[in-house]
C-alpha cells in the first residue's frame, strides 16, 4: 500500500527489486529503501527513498547474548517543517503495527535458520516471552 502511494506521489514505488535475492551490500536498492550500513550478522541501516515530508532511516542492529541474540529495531524520523511533524504523529499507530510485525516476522525466520547460518554459529533468536523489545 505505501509502495503505492509513494508511486501515485512520484516516488519510487515498489518498483524497484533486488539486485540480488541473497545478498545486500551498501548501495543496494531494496523497494523503496537504499542500503546506507551494512554490516553483516551486526547492523543493517536503510535510508528511504519514498516521498516523505523529512528523511528517514530504518535501522537493525543484533547483538550476541547468553539466551541467543538481541536485535533492536529502531525507526528515525528527521521531518521537514510542521507538516512533517505531523505525518509523522499521525502514521505513528500505523507504524506500530506494521514494524512490531516485521520484528515478530524476523525473529521467526531466523528462529527457522539452522544454527551455523545464525550469528556465525552461535545460538538462533528466539522470542523471549512473545515479547518485543527483549531478548530474540
Amino acid at each position: 500500500m505505501r509502495g503505492f502511494i509513494d508511486l501515485l506521489l512520484g516516488g519510487v514505488g515498489v518498483r524497484r527489486g533486488r539486485r540480488d535475492a541473497e545478498t545486500l551490500r551498501v548501495g543496494d536498492a531494496l523497494d523503496f529503501w537504499r542500503v546506507e550500513v551494512f554490516d553483516p550478522d551486526r547492523q543493517l541501516r536503510l535510508c528511504a527513498e519514498m516521498k516523505v515530508p523529512g528523511r528517514a532511516w530504518l535501522e537493525f542492529e543484533v547483538t550476541p547474548c547468553p539466551e541467543g541474540s538481541t536485535i533492536r529495531q529502531t525507526a528515525i524520523f528527521d521531518p521537514l517543517g510542521l507538516f512533517g511533524i505531523l505525518y509523522w504523529y499521525g502514521i505513528y499507530p500505523l507504524h506500530q503495527c506494521v514494524f512490531a510485525g516485521m520484528l515478530r516476522n524476523i525473529a521467526r525466520a531466523a528462529e527457522a535458520l539452522p544454527v551455523a547460518l545464525v550469528l556465525g554459529g552461535a545460538k538462533a533468536p528466539t522470542l523471549a516471552n512473545g515479547e518485543l523489545g527483549k531478548t530474540l
